[in-house]
């Protein structure tokens, strides 16, 4: 009889962890509706009159996201809204400020030097 009743109990264990295990995969492969959202841009910054590329450059976007231009002034950077505007400064340079639409995927900015 403790034979039957002990694999009674082990069953029901066992159904109910699997029974777990199955609502634990349900949740995590449901994507958040926000990820879908999320846009990629990739840029490249550039100095306005000689066209050289521009290292270290603060691009910000509206939600405080920074990143920073490589030494070949390339950056990427994940946009929450559809529509975004990127800040971008250097010192030495004017800052900018540019409008990303929803269809952006890719983005030139030139900055110009303070005179």
């Amino acid at each position: 009889m403790k034979k039957i009743l002990s694999l009674a109990i082990i069953s029901l264990l066992a159904l109910s962890a699997n029974a777990k295990t199955e609502d634990v995969k349900k949740e995590s492969s449901a994507e958040p509706a926000v990820s879908s959202m999320v846009q990629t841009i990739q840029g490249k910054v550039v100095d306005k009159s000689t066209g050289e590329a521009l290292a270290g450059v603060s691009v910000k976007v509206d939600d405080n996201t920074v990143v920073y231009t490589d030494f070949e002034g390339n950056f990427t950077i994940k946009l929450s809204q559809p529509k975004a505007k990127l800040s971008v400064s250097l010192i030495s340079y004017s800052p900018a400020e540019v409008e990303i639409s929803k269809k952006a995927k890719e983005v030139k900015i030139e900055l110009k030097t303070i005179e």
